[in-house]
């Protein structure tokens, strides 16, 4: 009976300081008040790569001039903001410069985010498990915005706000500081 007992103490801890690490996690997305307009450089993304196993739903939008991927995940808050952000803009407003990466744990949910957010306008992949996103581009945080120049990754930022990354990438488009 001690036995059982010690071994039901020890699971239970374990699982309060799993619980502790994800609310940490999810917490850490928050942004600040003040962060959301924000643009940062995100410093795990290999630049100066260009994948050669484009998934086919973004093959055909990835080598024409210079286009932004938008790696968003549906149990970040930030990206959900900026989910809702992007529904409410019309496709001339967006253009056809970004497409979107949707990290998700499952199909499903990735589908989901999608269908909440009326993403179906911006060509989009989701990438089950994040696998894809991790490892051809070596990104493993959202949301994340990635400059291609003709397929090749040239500038990676985290943002708060799709208005945040939109100026930076015009300010980088005519020549601004990086």
């Amino acid at each position: 009976m001690t036995v059982l007992l010690s071994v039901a103490l020890l699971v239970l801890t374990v699982a309060v300081a799993l619980l502790f690490a994800m609310m940490g996690e999810l917490s850490s997305r928050v942004p600040d008040p003040g962060e959301e307009k924000s643009v940062v450089p995100l410093p795990d993304a290999t630049l100066g790569i260009a994948p050669a196993d484009w998934p086919d739903a973004l093959r055909a939008h990835m080598y024409r001039g210079r286009r932004v991927l938008l790696v968003l995940s549906p149990v970040c808050a930030t990206c959900s903001k900026v989910g809702e952000e992007l529904s409410h803009l019309a496709t001339e407003e967006l253009g056809d410069q970004y497409t979107l990466i949707v990290s998700s744990g499952s199909a499903e949910a990735g589908a989901e985010f999608v269908a909440r957010h009326a993403l179906q306008k911006i060509p989009h992949y989701v990438d089950e498990g994040g696998t894809w996103t991790i490892g051809s581009l070596g990104v493993n945080s959202s949301p994340a915005a990635l400059v291609f120049e003709e397929g090749v990754l040239t500038d990676a930022y985290t943002f708060g706000t799709f208005r945040a990354i939109q100026e930076k990438v015009q300010t980088v488009t005519t020549g601004g500081l990086r």
